[in-house]
């Protein structure tokens, strides 16, 4: 029975293959799979590569190039540097102070009588016209300004001062005199001594001659500084005469006033000032002129510088 259905096995095998092969047989149709919707498509479908587009083709970027430090002297050598610590030096090593011109005092063998009137005075006249203090209330040379004349000898400094004023008033007197027209002067007799000090000394002195009022009150001289000497000065002489500009002032000032033993070539600080009261009636100073435009009241340091001419045969 078995040799039975393997011979049967066998034969169906055969015809089977000989249908392939036989000649005329019709081909077999395919099968084929309905189509997935378009959403499976989308799930399934192998997802493609991206492929990047080329990059741009940018110009080579150039290496940072480091800043260069600072340069900087080298350490042996010191800057020379101009400050006013320099220039002060400088000064007095002169025995001058750099604001404004050296006034020059010129040494007087024939001194002029002093009686208000300058027509003696044949030495260099100075001006003093540089408004430090009250700017606004000054109107021009014919409201103030000043021109004046300096001389010496062994035993007084001499000043003669004409005023331009177009209003006079002074009605002040004694330690207020300065609150009307009047004269100032302030001398810093040891300048070598105390030439960087901004602040006032025993040897810084400040006078204020008046001219009076032409009526009431005659001329008269006031020291303000050294504060220890302060008050009137009666061996001042001071004479004035009113004119049709302003007034006339003359002033023979002893040295020993100043505590000064004088010498030819010998510098001191120096400044000469002028102040204008224009209201009538009232003691008020409006406006100062001064000979340094530096001019500061209680800094010596911001005045000019008088010098004693050589006196005869010296």
């Amino acid at each position: 029975m078995p040799n039975r259905l393997t011979l049967i096995t066998l034969t169906l095998g055969a015809g089977l293959i000989g249908a392939c092969t036989l000649p005329g047989a019709a081909s077999p149709t395919p099968f084929t799979f309905p189509t997935p919707n378009l959403t499976l498509t989308a799930v399934f479908a192998s997802v493609a590569t991206a492929v990047p587009p080329p990059a741009s083709t940018l110009p080579p970027l150039p290496s940072p190039t480091a800043s260069p430090s600072p340069l900087l002297p080298p350490e042996n050598i010191t800057p020379q540097a101009t400050t006013a610590a320099t220039i002060a030096t400088a000064a007095a090593s002169t025995g001058s102070r750099p604001n404004g011109t050296l006034v020059a005092a010129e040494f007087l063998t024939n001194p002029p009588a002093i009686d208000g009137s300058l027509d003696e005075w044949d030495t260099t006249a100075y001006t003093a016209n540089h408004v430090v203090f009250g700017s606004s209330a000054w109107s021009g040379t014919n409201d103030l300004s000043a021109t004046y004349h300096i001389g010496w000898d062994q035993t007084f400094l001499y000043v003669g001062v004409k005023v331009v004023d177009d209003r006079f008033v002074q009605v002040a007197q004694g330690r207020s005199l300065f609150k009307g027209d009047e004269v100032e002067i302030q001398l810093d007799t040891i300048l070598d001594s105390d030439f960087s000090s901004t602040s006032l000394s025993a040897d810084d002195y400040q006078l204020g001659l008046s001219p009076g009022d032409f009526g009431s009150h005659d001329p008269e001289a006031y020291r303000w500084y050294p504060s220890s000497k302060a008050g009137s000065v009666s061996n001042i002489n001071v004479e004035a005469r009113s004119t049709t500009s302003g007034y006339d002032l003359e002033a023979r000032i002893p040295w020993s006033v100043l505590g000064v033993v004088p010498a030819s070539g010998s510098h001191y600080g120096f400044a000469l000032s002028v102040s204008d009261d224009d209201r009538s009636g009232e003691a008020a100073q409006e406006s100062l002129l001064s000979s340094v435009s530096t001019r500061k009241l209680l800094n010596p340091t911001t005045w000019g510088t008088l010098g004693l001419e050589p006196s005869g045969g010296s």
